[in-house]
């Protein structure tokens, strides 16, 4: 087995393991009245949508054609409004857990648009090449299995002069003792947009200068963002649409080797009724004694 495959397996294992803690995270969240109307009052939908340190609407309104805009890995809190400039449009929203969220959003009856499947790594495969005006990407990235690979597929999709947002709590990953999806950390040192992990980092700036700019920034709630604009058209040595298909299907024969392992599935159904049960109780506690517990729980990491 050769370091790349080697790799795509290892992160598919790492990704699969996360499934049980962010199903049950929404589940608990949607199945708590009290929280379900917090949530509902930070999202955005059906309201102007208002990006941290961008001008999304000035950038839609100067497009001269019906835009595409797409939210991946928006999981289930429709935090990206879809009214711009006072009219609304459609967004796609996406997501690789969708048939997960979708049940949700039918069990307690919400009205939501359904989530899209799509796995932001393959996002080339699912969506046509230089046809989408702007991604919107918050507290996604970092969920991933490869989120440099995820950033060249997004900007594949985008046509040039396209716009990927990013936006991000800084060291998601640390805050969170790499538990779950949380397994990179994104964060910006002296302007650029550093994506990094235990094993290893990338300045995604320099990466992308030849064909993207990026302009990286921080708000005034501390978080990270990142407007990446595609100058042009993604370089072949980089987007290997053959390397793209062969990860597929490593992933999926991963994904069935691993859950026809007795080992493996014992894990996973653990996992998945610990948190569920976990996650429940959560959703009980104050915001505070949350935090407090994740702060204490970093610490031991």
């Amino acid at each position: 087995m050769n370091q790349d495959t080697w790799a795509v397996r290892q992160r598919t294992k790492e990704w699969l393991k996360g499934i049980p803690y962010e199903v049950a995270f929404w589940q608990s969240y949607y199945g708590n009245r009290k929280r379900r109307a917090d949530l509902f009052e930070w999202s955005q939908y059906d309201e102007e949508c208002v990006l941290d340190n961008f001008d999304v609407a000035a950038y839609i309104g100067s497009l001269d054609h019906a835009p595409v805009i797409m939210d991946v890995g928006c999981a289930l809190s429709y935090a990206f409004g879809n009214v711009f400039n006072g009219k609304t449009l459609p967004v796609l929203y996406i997501d690789p857990l969708a048939p997960f969220y979708n049940r949700i959003l039918n069990r307690y009856t919400i009205l939501r648009p359904n989530i899209t499947f799509g796995m932001i790594e393959t996002l080339s495969s699912n969506f046509g090449e230089e046809t989408v005006d702007f991604i919107h990407i918050r507290n996604a990235l970092d969920h991933c299995a490869d989120p440099v690979a995820g950033i060249i597929q997004a900007l594949s999709c985008l046509r040039t002069g396209g716009i990927l947002y990013l936006n991000h709590f800084r060291n998601e990953a640390c805050n969170e003792a790499y538990r779950g999806f949380h397994q990179y950390n994104i964060t910006e040192e002296d302007g650029h947009l550093i994506i990094w992990n235990r094993e290893h980092g990338k300045d995604i700036t320099k990466f992308l200068a030849p064909f993207a700019e990026t302009v990286t920034s921080v708000s005034n709630e501390g978080r990270i963002v990142a407007v990446i604009t595609k100058k042009a058209p993604v370089p072949e040595e980089i987007l290997d649409r053959q390397k793209t298909n062969l990860n597929i299907s490593l992933m999926l024969m991963t994904s069935a080797e691993l859950f026809h392992s007795t080992r493996f599935v014992i894990a996973y159904q653990w996992s998945k009724a610990f948190t569920t049960v976990s996650h429940s109780i959560m959703r009980l506690l104050p915001y505070s004694w949350i935090k407090r517990l994740k702060k204490l729980l970093s610490r031991r990491s």
